[in-house]
């Protein structure tokens, strides 16, 4: 008897396009979220001026990230069920939403 022949295809490298391809989006997303970050960091003395409470600023950043890690949870759950690349892009949509309606608003006067 003869054991059954099996064919087996060796492991192929990946292209230059398709690696491309994923990484852009990755890529995207950790500047997106960097950039968050940057903006809230910079601005938190001064959120915590017009709250009248510049002494508490580390309350307003454990609320900030607290907040950051139950939305990642829910978007994460969400990405589950109605597929990452529409919850991606609808993240991205609404960031880029509120950007500009940041952008758009006068300055604060104290």
């Amino acid at each position: 008897m003869s054991a059954p022949a099996t064919t087996e295809s060796p492991l192929q490298t990946p292209s230059g396009t398709a690696i491309r391809s994923l990484l852009l989006p990755l890529m995207m997303v950790l500047f997106i979220s960097t950039l968050d970050q940057t903006i809230v960091a910079t601005a938190l003395g001064r959120i915590g001026s017009v709250l009248g409470d510049a002494i508490n600023a580390p309350w307003i950043a454990t609320s900030y990230l607290l907040t950051s890690a139950v939305t990642t949870l829910i978007f994460g759950k969400l990405g589950d069920m109605i597929g990452r690349k529409v919850v991606l892009q609808w993240s991205i949509a609404v960031f880029v939403i509120g950007s500009a309606l940041c952008a758009s608003r006068p300055p604060w006067s104290g």
